[in-house]
């Protein structure tokens, strides 16, 4: 009698175990902010469209890029805190590097590192600072940068210095999408979120996505988050066409996308790490020849958005 009840237990505690492993812990992946916490982050974004039009039985092959780079090394300090979490944040522009190619022509180009740039309009920026509002859930709320933009003066600088410092884009350099709305809340590995966003401008066809977001491991208080996105039959309001759009001539393409993305979050200090999303859409048009290879016209369109941690 005595044997069956040891047996008995150490089977209950042998499912205990396996139970309680394989639940995993459970953790908060929202921000957290301190009055006069700082750190330093390079944001990067890049948005290409490539051309390729090639007719192999003539020998004619055209390829042309469109290309704008933008990447920003900066530090934030938190002014204040709210009692819901939110928090105050002051950015300051550190280094800055600008690249503009239109059909393969460089249009523009800005590098804070070199010395021919450091006279140049746009250096203005540098040690300028803009005011942003985050809260815990990662979503920027408000945006505070005329400041910053007055302080270049030469017009076609001026334009440039806007498309960098609108509230639109401050706010897609800011903003942590990969979090959940609940994001107070506890989550385990493989706990998953999804929502669903337009494309972004510049798409070829606009459309909408939806994103799925997975927490794929906790490791040493370090969360990894995964994203795959797939195109959506849900409308977006703020779905609109560009003047980029082909309309109703996209129907003549195949479209091929890939859209992924990861993250990683310091669960104890409640800072992001390392954070990247990259959309990738490709158009290929193909007209069959009497003889020989097709004509094929390919065009891509690339977005991505990365965020890295200095220190």
């Amino acid at each position: 009698m005595l044997h069956k009840t040891s047996v008995t237990l150490i089977i209950a505690g042998v499912i205990s175990v396996l139970f309680i492993s394989g639940c995993g812990s459970s953790v908060n992946l929202s921000l957290k902010f301190s009055p006069e916490d700082t750190a330093a982050y390079k944001a990067t974004t890049d948005v290409i469209k490539d051309y390729r039009f090639d007719q192999p039985n003539l020998d004619k092959l055209v390829e042309q890029q469109t290309k704008t780079r933008v990447v920003m090394e900066y530090s934030q300090a938190v002014q204040d805190v709210d009692e819901n979490g939110n928090a105050s944040i002051k950015v300051t522009i550190n280094e800055l590097k600008i690249d503009i190619i239109n059909k393969n022509e460089t249009a523009f180009s800005f590098d804070s590192r070199n010395e021919k740039d450091q006279k140049a309009p746009m250096a203005k920026l540098l040690g300028q600072s803009y005011t942003i509002k985050v809260t815990p859930s990662g979503r920027v709320t408000a945006v505070i940068a005329k400041e910053a933009l007055a302080a270049v003066k030469s017009q076609y600088e001026k334009k440039i210095a806007k498309s960098i410092l609108a509230p639109k884009i401050i706010t897609k350099r800011h903003e942590i999408v990969a979090l959940p709305k609940n994001s107070m809340a506890n989550h385990s590995v493989k706990s998953s979120w999804s929502k669903v966003v337009p494309s972004p401008p510049g798409l070829l066809a606009p459309k909408s996505y939806e994103k799925t977001y997975t927490l794929t491991a906790i490791d040493d208080d370090i969360a990894t988050i995964e994203m795959v996105a797939g195109e959506s039959a849900k409308p977006v309001e703020s779905n609109a066409s560009t003047s980029d759009s082909m309309g109703v001539f996209a129907k003549m393409f195949d479209n091929v996308d890939d859209y992924t993305g990861s993250m990683q979050i310091d669960l104890t200090a409640g800072q992001v790490l390392k954070f990247e999303e990259t959309l990738i859409s490709s158009y290929v048009a193909q007209e069959i020849q009497e003889h020989g290879d097709p004509d094929t016209l390919t065009m891509r369109f690339t977005n991505s958005v990365k965020l890295e941690k200095l220190n």
